[in-house]
C-alpha cells in the first residue's frame, strides 16, 4: 500500500462488488466515514450502512451482510488508530532519544572546549611570568606593557599604601634598567682603561721627546 491509499482501500475494492456496489463510487463514502474522529456514537456508520444498502442490487434484504459490514468497518477503524497510536509513540520515542544522544554529544563537545580553554588558559599563566619570559618577549612587554588595572590599592592599617604586586610591565623596566646598569658598567671600563692607555700613550711620548732632547745636548756639547 503507498502512502496516498486508503487502509481500506484493498479490503473495499474486493467487498463491495461482491454485496452489489461499485466500488469506485461508494469506498469514498466508507474511508471518509473511518477518517471521521467524531464516530458520534455509531450514528454515522449506522447511516452510512443504511445508504450503503439502499444502494446494493443484489444484497438489500441480507441483514447479514450488512451487520457483518458493520463490524469489520469498526474492527478495521480501531486497528488502524491503535496502530497509528502505537507508531506516532514510537517516532515520539526515537526523536527523544535522537535529541538525547544529539544532547550528550553537545554536553561533551561543550566540555572538551571548556577543558581545552583552561589549559590554553594555564599556558598563557605560565608562559607570562616573568621567569618563562625571553629577552625579546621582555623588551616588548617594557615598551608596549600593560599597567596593572588596580591602580588604587588598597590602604594599609597603618595609612600608607598596601605594597602593590609586581606587573609584567614592572618586571621588562627593572630588567631593562639592569641591562642598561650592565651595559653602562661595561662602557665604564672600557672608557677608564682607554683613558689610562691614552695616559701612557702621552707619558711614553714625553718620554721619548726627553730623551731625544738630552741626545741632541749632548752631541752640542761634544762639538764645543
Amino acid at each position: 500500500m503507498s502512502d496516498e491509499d486508503h487502509y481500506l482501500d484493498s479490503y473495499l475494492s474486493e467487498l463491495l462488488p461482491a454485496i452489489g456496489l461499485d466500488a469506485e463510487t461508494y469506498a469514498p463514502y466508507v474511508t471518509g466515514y473511518a477518517d471521521d474522529d467524531d464516530d458520534d456514537n455509531g450514528e454515522s456508520l449506522d447511516e452510512l450502512i443504511e445508504l450503503l444498502r439502499a444502494s446494493s442490487e443484489s444484497h438489500e434484504e441480507d441483514d447479514a451482510t450488512w451487520e457483518s459490514l458493520r463490524k469489520e468497518i469498526t474492527q478495521r477503524r480501531l486497528d488502524h488508530i491503535s496502530g497509528e497510536s502505537v507508531r506516532k509513540e514510537l517516532e515520539a520515542l526515537e526523536l527523544q532519544a535522537t535529541m538525547s544522544a544529539n544532547l550528550q554529544k553537545e554536553i561533551a563537545l561543550a566540555q572538551k572546549n571548556a577543558v581545552e580553554m583552561e589549559a590554553r588558559k594555564q599556558k598563557e599563566l605560565e608562559d607570562n611570568k616573568p621567569e618563562n619570559m625571553s629577552e625579546e618577549k621582555i623588551a616588548l612587554m617594557s615598551k608596549f606593557g600593560y599597567e596593572d588595572g588596580n591602580d588604587n590599592a588598597e590602604a594599609g592599617h597603618d595609612g600608607g599604601d598596601s605594597e602593590k604586586p609586581m606587573t609584567n610591565r614592572d618586571h621588562a623596566a627593572a630588567m631593562s634598567r639592569k641591562e642598561a646598569e650592565k651595559q653602562k658598567s661595561v662602557k665604564t671600563q672600557t672608557k677608564g682603561e682607554a683613558q689610562r692607555e691614552t695616559k701612557q700613550a702621552k707619558s711614553d711620548k714625553l718620554a721619548k721627546k726627553e730623551e731625544r732632547r738630552k741626545k741632541a745636548g749632548k752631541r752640542e756639547r761634544q762639538k764645543m
